[in-house]
Formats: structure tokens, C-alpha cells, sequence
């Protein structure tokens, strides 16, 4: 609670500001809460702490509360020069402030209806950050595509929670453990919404439209913090319910496996960076999917990693593609290569975060994959097999991302807006570095020990 009442308080003091100092004063904010929530990260494993009637922590809540502290001042510090094209000047941080305050409540909420209700009111920040800086075309849709894709996905979600409600007479998720065999359609009504919002391939292409229309800022939230809201609901419905491996959970995990092939596969085809970045995104969280629904704790340690490894890694490279685009005004590869060749500083960047992302060592990521490889053939050992095609794939995709973006001849001199990039854009990608050595030195924070 100290934590929220922190985040209202800091708020309303910057509401006071001059509208010039604001934006500042929001990033320092964002950094102060950040630190603030490291104060509840307790033991690893399942232990938990209350902090009041409402709200509970664990490991597995305060690292998503620190995520996404972390990634929204993020998001701030490389869109406050976008915020002035429409709309009024500051709209943007206050709907950024707002999504951050109803995940950090749907994080540590300890009751399933009232994290229902913030999953889904986390819609409507995002959805306003779309219509009103998105893009011109198709912003309606990809709008369509989300709200549709979310509620009506989660809405059998709903009605277990109202089930519960009325027979059990709560839905406190730490003391209520229902094990029966429950038929396939309860779980398929308990992960669906989850899986949607991961995205988990088939129920991927909101995802793409999304991305595509969102700002740099939006995308960097929705693809960060937002896709790892499915993963730690499963998460809390499986501890809730005593799930064990179901026949739900294999097809879940051969669509999975499908799935990484497919992302791989489709980012190969890419031209737009944008879309090859969301399509890896889809790729990248089968690797969640397989190791929660596989049951083992090394499946559950690869999770975790790979959600809050993801969560920085993905937000660097969409900030790289913003700072990109926006001096080329264009995110055709054939474009973005032109401001890479005109600034150096940029192909450096590129490489470490398509090495982040593609899980060169010492990156988490490769913890993460191999963990996820493990837990997976613990179950059926032919597993392998897509999972090797889809690292050969990955390799591929990143590979040429790098060669294009570096080594494309120019016929003309490339025409950059240098006054278009800022020295924040630029330390924005050092702060999405450190984490990821935190993580990487402190991997088994989430082993149930």
C-alpha cells in the first residue's frame, strides 16, 4: 500500500509543476518507485508477504512490479518529445503514470475479481495511447483487434470468477486450492484470455497490428510489461487450482512449439522492423508457454527469465526502431539503414540488442531457452526437433537484420534529421542494459526453494 500511496502522492505533487518540467520530474519519479518496490522483493520461491487486506507480494508479483516501474519511465523518457504532435503536451506521461498504477495494483491484488478488473481496465490507457498518437491508417482497427481479442478472449475468465464467487464465496488466491478433475473447457476458460494477451500463436495477430500503430512509447509498454500479464496470470490460476500437466497443457504446448517455428519464420519475411520485432516477440513467448504449462520448477525458473529477459530486451529494440525511424521517417529496412550507416553509434546498439534478443551468451535469454528445452523434452524428447529448426531460424532472421541494417550500399547521401535524436533516446538504452546483468546474476530468484 506504501508503495501506492507513494505513486498518488508523487503524482499529484508533479501535477503542480511547469509543463516543462513535468516530463522530468515523471522519469525521476518512475526511478524513485523503481527502487522504492525493490524493498519488497522477499525470499525466492512461493513465500509471500501481505502488506494489507487487499494486496500480497511474492517473488514472481514484486519482479513484474519492478518490470514494469522500470519499463514505463522508459517508455516516458524516449516519447516526451513525441507527446507534442497531438494532443496536449503531457497527456502522454498521465496515461502512462495511470497504466503503470493499475499494473502495479493488478500485480500485487490478491483476490481473482479484482485482478480481473484490472487486467481489463489496463485496456483503456492503452487503447487512448493508441488513437490519439497511433497511426493515421489502420489505428481503428488494430484498436478493434485488441479490445475484441481481450475481452471476448477473457470473458469465460468471468464467469469462473463469478462461479467462484457465488459457491465457494471467495476468490482469494493465496488460501483457496481446488484440485478436482475439472474437464478440458474449465481450463481452456481459465487460460484463454491469458494465452490471448501473451500472444500465444494461434491468437497472435492482434499483436502485429498493434505494434505497428502504436507510438514508440506505446509499443515499448505494450510489448515490456503488457504481453507479461499473461504469463503471470497463468501463473496465479495454476497455484490457485493446483494445476497439474492436463491434456489442455500438451496442446497448449505443441501449439507453442508450432508457434516459435512460425514467429521465425515470419520475421524472415519482414521488411517493416516494427512488425519483425512483434513477430519475434510471438516467437520469443512459446518459451514461457512451454515451460509454465510443462508443471517443473526448472520450466517455471525459464518462465521468468524469459518474461522479465523479454520485457527489456524487446523495449530496447523498440526504442531503437523509434529513434531509427524517426530520422528516417520510414521503417523499411532499406530505410532505417541509412541513419545507421549516417551514425555509428547506432549499428552498436543494433548488435547488442539483436545479440540480447537472439540469446548469444551470456545473455538470460539463453538460460531462459534452455531451461525451457529441458523442461520440454523431460515430456516428450522429439521436441527437439522444432526447437532446434526454430534457433536455426532465429539465427537466420537476426543475422540478416544486422547485415541489412549495416551493410546496404547507399546510392545517395543519406538524408537524417540529426536534430531528431536526443542524448535521453540514447541513455534510455542503458538503463534497458542493467537490469538484464541483474538478471542474468540472479536467475534462480524465482526457484521454489
Amino acid at each position: 500500500m506504501s508503495l501506492l500511496f507513494f505513486m498518488v502522492l508523487s503524482t499529484f505533487c508533479v501535477s503542480f509543476l511547469n509543463k516543462k518540467d513535468q516530463v522530468v520530474a515523471m522519469i525521476n519519479c518512475f526511478g524513485v518507485w523503481t527502487a522504492f518496490s525493490f524493498t519488497y522483493w522477499g525470499s525466492s520461491g512461493v513465500s509471500w508477504e501481505s502488506l494489507s487486506e487487499l494486496f500480497c507480494v511474492d517473488i514472481y508479483s514484486s519482479s513484474m512490479v519492478s518490470l514494469t516501474l522500470w519499463v514505463c519511465g522508459i517508455s516516458i523518457m524516449v516519447s516526451s518529445s513525441v507527446t507534442s504532435l497531438r494532443g496536449t503536451p503531457n497527456t502522454f506521461w498521465a496515461l502512462a503514470t495511470l497504466l503503470g498504477f493499475l499494473l502495479v495494483q493488478c500485480f500485487m491484488v490478491n483476490t481473482l475479481a479484482m485482478f480481473y478488473i484490472l487486467f481489463e481496465s489496463t485496456l483503456v490507457p492503452m487503447i487512448s495511447i493508441i488513437a490519439i498518437w497511433g497511426g493515421q491508417l489502420e489505428r481503428v482497427p488494430s484498436i478493434q483487434y485488441i479490445a475484441v481479442y481481450t475481452v471476448a478472449g477473457s470473458f469465460p475468465l468471468l464467469l469462473v470468477f463469478i462461479t467462484m464467487e457465488l459457491y465457494v464465496g471467495s476468490s482469494f488466491m493465496w488460501f483457496i486450492s481446488v484440485k478436482t478433475d475439472f474437464e478440458w473447457y474449465f481450463w481452456t476458460a481459465c487460460f484463454l484470455g491469458f494465452l490471448i494477451k501473451l500472444p500465444a500463436f494461434p491468437f497472435h495477430t492482434w499483436l502485429p497490428k498493434a505494434h505497428v500503430q502504436a507510438p514508440v512509447g506505446g509499443s515499448v509498454i505494450l510489448a515490456g510489461i503488457l504481453l507479461k500479464l499473461g504469463g503471470y496470470g497463468i501463473t496465479r490460476l495454476m497455484m490457485t487450482f493446483s494445476y497439474t500437466l492436463e491434456m489442455v497443457g500438451i496442446f497448449v504446448i505443441t501449439l507453442s512449439l508450432y508457434g516459435s517455428v512460425y514467429g521465425a519464420v515470419m520475421c524472415i519475411r519482414q521488411s517493416d522492423v516494427k512488425k519483425l520485432i512483434a513477430f519475434s516477440s510471438v516467437s520469443h513467448m512459446s518459451f514461457p508457454v512451454i515451460g509454465l504449462f510443462s508443471c517443473t520448477e526448472v520450466g517455471l525458473v525459464g518462465a521468468y527469465i524469459m518474461l522479465v529477459s523479454h520485457g527489456l530486451i524487446s523495449s530496447g529494440l523498440f526504442v531503437l526502431c523509434g529513434i531509427n525511424s524517426e530520422l528516417v521517417h520510414s521503417r523499411k529496412i532499406k530505410a532505417m539503414a541509412e541513419g545507421v550507416r549516417a551514425i555509428p553509434s547506432l549499428s552498436f546498439f543494433w548488435l547488442v540488442m539483436i545479440m540480447l534478443n537472439l540469446g548469444v551468451p551470456p545473455c538470460p535469454v539463453i538460460i531462459s531457452e534452455v531451461l525451457s528445452v529441458v523442461s520440454a523434452i523431460a515430456l516428450w524428447p522429439w521436441v527437439f526437433i522444432p526447437l532446434a529448426l526454430y534457433f536455426v531460424l532465429s539465427g537466420a532472421y537476426s543475422f540478416s537484420l544486422y547485415c541489412q541494417l549495416t551493410s546496404s550500399k547507399l546510392k545517395n547521401k543519406p538524408e537524417v534529421m540529426f536534430n531528431e535524436m536526443t542524448l535521453k533516446d540514447m541513455s534510455a538504452m542503458y538503463f534497458l542494459l542493467y537490469p538484464l546483468a541483474e538478471v542474468l546474476f540472479k536467475w534462480d530468484l524465482w526457484a521454489m526453494v
